[in-house]
């Protein structure tokens, strides 16, 4: 068994690895900025502490396997500063410990896709959008570090204590409500599943002979927006989707800091990227992706007992 340090084990992924982790029998520390209000699960240490305090973090990290560096920031004015220094203090961290770097990448750093291409960890770069040039710019700086670390690059998330893109449109969903979705509601995307991609990182984090790696773990299929929320719909008994057209998401970022976040990287959601898993495929063969009718059943079973479950939009 391992021993893990888990930073944003509040947030949608962390919270998701801890309870995973655990269950797997790991020694988990997480560190928490107030230990009174860490949603962990049972047998978890707890170590007060800020994910930018890198002399802390390092403290933390004393004796541990891994350092899942899962900590973020909700996306406004500073989140390009805050997360570029949450990294510096994990690499920071890490070079005093020995410890390896766990590191979720995300799509945001290519340009649009294209119509039936599936994109393997050999294509570069090549973001079009603020935000992925900034996770793009993490990326090399991790890779350029010197420290341990693996890499996984997950599409969108959905499922438990999910806050962000889809969690409010599938919170509403299972309240009756009108779920929104920004962008075309026909196009193929892909969604992973959060109980699945805790896994994966779990996995990958802690095997053997991947320092330096990064695996793309795509979602369970293609599907489109439309199919997705009217399955969740199916599942819920209720509700609506409304798409949000592109142009009024372009509009809206003149006056709204989150709809200009949308709107810097909407061209995923107009030619989404989807990920070509075969390699991780290849290394771990004993992956599971769960299919998005379970998935979805899972996801609002969790809304429907945490009705108050906060949402950043």
């Amino acid at each position: 068994m391992a021993r893990i340090l888990v930073t944003g084990s509040n947030g949608s992924l962390g919270f998701n690895v801890v309870a995973e982790a655990v269950a797997r029998g790991h020694t988990v520390r997480s560190l928490v900025r107030d230990p009174a209000r860490a949603k962990v699960a049972t047998g978890v240490e707890l170590v007060k502490g800020d994910a930018l305090d890198a002399e802390g973090l390092a403290r933390a990290l004393e004796g541990c396997d891994a350092l899942f560096h899962l900590a973020n920031v909700a996306i406004g004015k500073d989140w390009v500063d805050v997360t570029a220094r949450l990294l510096e203090a994990a690499i920071d961290a890490a070079k005093k410990t020995g410890a390896r770097v766990v590191f979720p990448a995300n799509v945001w750093i290519y340009g649009p896709g294209r119509a039936g291409d599936r994109v393997n960890e050999s294509r570069p770069p090549s973001p079009c959008s603020e935000l992925g040039r900034a996770r793009a710019h993490k990326e090399q700086r991790l890779r350029d570090s010197g420290v341990r670390f693996v890499m996984v690059r997950l599409p969108e998330f959905y499922g438990p204590n999910v806050q962000t893109l889809t969690g409010p449109p599938l919170q509403r969903i299972s309240q009756g409500r009108t779920g929104l979705w920004f962008g075309p509601p026909d196009v193929d995307v892909e969604m992973v599943l959060m109980p699945d991609a805790a896994r994966v990182l779990l996995d990958v984090g802690l095997a053997e002979g991947v320092d330096g790696e990064t695996f793309h773990y795509p979602g369970a299929a293609a599907i489109t927006p439309r199919a997705f929320f009217s399955e969740a719909k199916r599942i819920a008994g209720g509700g609506r989707f409304v798409a949000v057209p592109a142009f009024a998401v372009r509009a809206a970022a003149h006056v709204s800091p989150i709809a200009r976040a949308f709107a810097d990287i909407l061209h995923l959601w107009e030619t989404p990227i989807l990920l070509d898993g075969r390699k991780l495929m290849t290394r771990f063969p004993h992956v599971r992706t769960t299919p998005y009718a379970e998935g979805l059943a899972t996801t609002i079973a969790w809304l429907r007992a945490n009705p108050n479950a906060r949402m950043y939009f």
